[in-house]
């Protein structure tokens, strides 16, 4: 119960953060930097693995603020919908985990992922994402008629179904070099601003260069 309650919170925060108000998707800054000090506190990584996660974080934030910067009044869309689909990822890929897993995806890092739960995960983007953001295109596409689909209705979620899981990864393998099971308490029930945040960095690092391919009708 406290785990779906803070969970529904953070869900509602991420959304006003990226619709309120044209200036408050500049508010995701924050919760990377949390990210940044929890690297700082690991003591049990190494200068240059320490130094690696800053890095890493800190180019999540500038990928975030060229997407706000470039895209303006559609950005707060852009970051939201990356958000839901990074959601999505990872709720189905625990469910077909559950369902269906048999097969580890990497034992050493995270041993309960499987690849079968991945690709039900991956699946589920592909195929929920893009009947959002079809349906969010308005009258001028058609889930039925895929020629009418923008090409950010289907590239989107398709990068985002490669990207999120190996950002879990990444973000797991960090957390292995510092021998610690959770980054922080930042959220009671889910973690610290790594466990929130890891598929996000990379899908933000990776949608930020790549825009040009991604996010066009």
């Amino acid at each position: 119960m406290q785990r779906s309650l803070w969970g529904a919170l953070y869900a509602l925060a991420i959304f006003w953060i990226c619709n309120a108000e044209p200036w408050s998707p500049f508010l995701l800054g924050l919760p990377l930097l949390g990210v940044a000090y929890e690297f700082l506190l690991m003591e049990r990584l190494t200068p240059a693995q320490r130094g690696m996660g800053i890095l890493y974080a800190s180019l999540a934030g500038w990928s975030t603020y060229h997407i706000i910067t470039t895209w303006t009044d559609t950005a707060g869309f852009i970051l939201f919908s990356a958000f839901l689909l990074i959601w999505v990822s990872d709720s189905m890929a625990y469910v077909g985990g559950n369902l269906l897993g048999r097969t580890p995806l990497a034992p050493t890092l995270s041993p309960k992922k499987t690849w079968e739960g991945a690709i039900v995960g991956g699946l589920f983007t592909l195929i929920l994402g893009t009947a959002y953001l079809v349906q969010m295109d308005g009258p001028i596409s058609s889930f039925s008629d895929p020629a009418t689909w923008p090409r950010y209705a289907w590239a989107l979620p398709l990068m985002i179904a490669f990207s999120a899981p190996i950002g879990d990864l990444v973000g797991s393998s960090f957390k292995r070099m510092a021998e610690v099971k959770d980054s922080g308490v930042f959220l009671p029930g889910h973690g610290g601003f790594l466990d929130r945040f890891d598929s996000y960095l990379l899908s933000i690092i990776i949608l930020s260069f790549l825009q040009s391919l991604i996010l066009i009708a």
